[in-house]
């Protein structure tokens, strides 16, 4: 497991990272205003950040479906073969349609989220995944009651009795 160093941020810090998650194409000057720095204070922060590894990068917010993608999926696998978190890494790395990739504890391996064109597509992957162990598919509704979009990270909380 890799050793990463954690960086101190404080609360004006967490106040700009909070910014960006909202909208990475702020301005900097529309930046300083909002969390009331100077705009040469916030290029300076954020470029630290950057350098540090907290902000690994800024990326558009894509509506799936309205590109053209019918559904998404969650695809639990248990797999059969030793080291599964590589063997699948290795077997979807070229599979643009799986959108996040988590190896995880408990009594599956390994946690593939897929957004997919069509049932046909959502069989054929299916085919290739079961060849190294067994597969449970969450198909994700499109309800109204979903989260649009990524949640904002925020400073991190001591006290688990604030929720």
């Amino acid at each position: 497991m890799p050793n990463y160093k954690v960086h101190p941020i404080d609360e004006t810090g967490w106040r700009i990272l909070e910014e960006l998650q909202a909208n990475a194409r702020i301005s900097f000057r529309e930046l300083a205003k909002k969390v009331n720095l100077s705009p040469t204070a916030v290029v300076e922060r954020v470029k630290r950040m950057e350098s540090d590894g907290v902000i690994r990068g800024y990326c558009a917010d894509i509506d799936a479906r309205r590109a053209g993608y019918s559904f998404s999926a969650l695809l639990n696998i248990s797999a059969n073969c030793e080291q599964p978190s590589l063997v699948i890494f290795d077997m979807v790395k070229d599979i643009p349609e799986v959108v996040s990739s988590w190896s995880i504890t408990g009594t599956v391996d390994h946690v593939l989220e897929v957004q997919l064109p069509s049932l046909d597509f959502l069989e054929k992957l299916l085919n290739k995944l079961t060849k190294i162990g067994h597969v449970t598919t969450h198909i994700v509704l499109p309800n109204v009651a979903r989260y649009p979009g990524k949640r904002i990270l925020r400073a991190p909380r001591e006290d688990p009795d604030a929720l």
